[in-house]
């Protein structure tokens, strides 16, 4: 986010009751990016061997994994290793809105997790979970459509 941005100094729009007041990291040239990632080439992951951090995650990176693509010869001179599949993405943004407007169980990004976000870091008490003794309701969002406009959305 640009440093002059105007949730920065909104304590209810961005974070609540925090301003942000961090800078963004500085970007890294291609041959130090490399070099970084390199780093890591001994942590191996898969489903067996458990969740592997690596060294400074949260700190200086959020990274989770390290791509297979850093072993092409050409990887880390590729000017567009960003350049992702436009097809797929406007299929999967498609999906995502779609079942989230129709809430699709299972489907929706409006979950349990989201809305406890919600609560942690927005001011939208409309959206917060309901908590009783023995169950948590989720309130039914703004943007879900009524039962009656999904019918109309599948005729």
């Amino acid at each position: 986010m640009p440093y002059n941005h105007r949730y920065r100094k909104k304590r209810k729009d961005f974070f609540v009751g925090r301003v942000e007041k961090d800078v963004a990291p500085s970007r890294l040239s291609s041959e130090e990016l490399h070099d970084v990632v390199s780093e890591y080439g001994g942590i191996v992951f898969g489903l067996q061997l458990g969740k592997q951090k690596f060294p400074g995650f949260g700190l200086t990176h959020n990274w989770v994994k390290r791509s297979i693509f850093w072993e092409l010869p050409y990887w880390k001179t590729n000017l567009l290793r960003h350049n992702l599949d436009v097809m797929h993405i406007e299929k999967n943004v498609f999906k995502n809105i779609f079942n989230t407007v129709m809430d699709v169980k299972g489907k929706t990004k409006d979950n349990i997790k989201a809305r406890l976000d919600v609560a942690l870091f927005c001011n939208r008490k409309n959206m917060e979970l309901v908590w009783d003794e023995s169950w948590v309701a989720k309130p039914r969002a703004s943007f879900v459509l009524e039962k009656n406009a999904q019918l109309l959305v599948y005729k």
